[in-house]
């Protein structure tokens, strides 16, 4: 599971707590006394430093508390700029004071939770990287406040783009020239399959290439990621079709169902799994 946390970083208020907690190192001999006994028995890390943030009652209305040792991802401005895991969790309406003062009509962020192992994102959002929990692709245009995401919901893509930590790069839109006209021409094009082999899983990927190069493996971050740890070797490469003088829209239907015809002959395969995520690329 993971946490989603709304913080919109153009908002002066939140850019300045993030500064001041996330941003910021805050060393623990400054609010132990802040804390209670219990709480400063949490921090048993010998470390000095740490980092914060805070949840409000209202938050905590809409989805679920933060536990020790649970995987967060900060929002805002239609991306995800930041992970973490989290550390100790605690309620504690002091030391939020002390951190994030309020207005009067405001209410504190006091249900806290320690930041471990904070790395940068720059992921800007897709709806369809994420799925309802009836399994179809998600469709909000954002996130309006805090919300959890079970394992399921989590695409192969989605999670590749946050263990990389960046979307994939324009090379790949060379390639596949996403968001062109349906209508518009195209002279040549292929649609290939990928297969490789790791943690004992074989893998499959099939995509369309406007380019028709041969060491051209696919926009799908998963085969980007393990491209960067093994190299070209590890992937098997064939044209499952040539194409010639179609529309775009024509080879988006072909590419989408040679995916749907490969998902369904791997249905009953125990140790072979299909990386498209979604079953159809391009519309």
């Amino acid at each position: 599971m993971i946490h989603v946390r709304c913080a919109r970083l153009a908002s002066k208020k939140v850019n300045e707590h993030w500064q001041d907690t996330v941003l910021k190192n805050i060393e623990l001999n400054k609010i132990k006394d802040l804390l209670t006994s219990d709480q400063l028995e949490l921090f048993n890390d010998d470390k000095e430093f740490y980092n914060f943030w805070g949840d409000t009652d209202a938050t905590l209305k809409k989805t679920k508390r933060i536990e020790t040792g649970e995987q967060i991802v900060f929002y805002g401005e239609n991306k995800f700029h930041l992970k973490a895991v989290a550390g100790p969790t605690f309620v504690n309406e002091d030391l939020a004071d002390y951190f994030w003062p309020t207005q009067k009509d405001e209410l504190p962020w006091k249900n806290i939770y320690v930041l471990n192992e904070i790395t940068d994102l720059q992921v800007p959002y897709v709806a369809s990287d994420l799925l309802l929990k009836d399994g179809t692709p998600r469709k909000a245009t954002n996130f309006q406040s805090g919300a959890f995401l079970e394992d399921f919901q989590l695409t192969n893509e989605f999670k590749s783009k946050l263990e990389i930590g960046w979307i994939e790069s324009s090379n790949s839109d060379e390639h596949t020239r996403r968001g062109i006209p349906r209508d518009a021409f195209i002279n040549r094009a292929q649609i290939y399959k990928v297969s490789f082999r790791v943690n004992n899983k074989n893998l499959v990927y099939i995509g369309q290439d406007l380019k028709c190069e041969d060491d051209y493996y696919g926009s799908s971050l998963v085969i980007y990621h393990y491209r960067k740890l093994y190299g070209d070797s590890i992937f098997n490469k064939e044209i499952i079709e040539e194409l010639n003088d179609l529309t775009k829209g024509e080879v988006n239907d072909l590419e989408n169902y040679y995916i749907k015809e490969e998902k369904k002959l791997l249905e009953n395969m125990t140790d072979t799994y299909s990386i498209n995520y979604t079953g159809e690329n391009q519309r």
